[in-house]
Parts: structure tokens; sequence; C-alpha cells
């Protein structure tokens, strides 16, 4: 009987960890749709300002989802919480640097996240100190 408690432990586990690969495609998406946007810009499929650049638009968009999606891993917050507020950042991001080319504002949802994950900091450090 033991080995097939240590069986179940074992697909359990497995079962988490494909769990977590599959969040971690789906916020890998949400990070490149802003891409998309930029390419069907680029291509003349959606009108935007006249001086738009593919290569910043793309840098600026891993510029400002990677550090939302590091810092949202880090957060305390359900799952589908940080979903949501990843696809409701994104949304802002796309409409001010794509459609308004207002980079300032475009990355300003970047301040009130790292003020939640400072405010967070030392709960974030209990718990990875008792894991």
């Amino acid at each position: 009987m033991d080995v097939l408690e240590k069986l179940a432990e074992k697909n359990k586990a497995q079962e988490k960890h494909r769990s977590n690969e599959r969040f971690v495609t789906i916020v890998l998406l949400l990070i490149l749709v802003p891409c998309l946007f930029g390419i069907a810009i680029d291509v003349g499929l959606i009108e935007s300002s006249a001086s738009f650049n593919l290569w910043l638009y793309g840098a600026g968009t891993l510029c400002f989802g990677l550090p939302l999606a590091a810092m949202g891993d880090l957060m305390l917050f359900p799952r589908w919480l940080k979903l949501l507020g990843l696809f409701v950042l994104q949304s802002w991001f796309i409409y001010f640097w794509a459609f308004q080319m207002q980079s300032l504002l475009a990355f300003v949802p970047l301040l009130p996240v790292f003020a939640l994950l400072q405010i967070q900091l030392p709960k974030i450090r209990q718990q990875a100190g008792r894991e």
C-alpha cells in the first residue's frame, strides 16, 4: 500500500506542476498580446499615429509586460485576480502606447503595482521563509 500512496502523491504533485505550467503559458500569452496589436498597426489593419515603430513598440511591450508579470507573480493574490489585473493593465498599456502614443501614461500602472508589492513584501518574505 505504501507504493500506491507514493504514486498518488506523485500524481498530485505532477498535476500541480501542469497547472502551474498552464498558468505561466496564459500569462506569457497575455504579455505578448500587445505585440499582436503592434503587428496589426504595422500592417495597416488598425489605424494609429503616423510615427509608429514596430521595434520600439515591441521593446516597450516587453519592458512593460515582463516587470508587471514578475511583480504579479510575487503578489499574494488569487490567480484569477492576477490574470484579471494583467488583462486590465495590458489593455491600458495597449490603449496609451499604441493608439494614443502617450508613453508616460502607458507605463503609469507599474507604479501602483510596485507600491502594492512593497506593501506585501513582509508577508511575501514570511511565506518564502516557511517554504
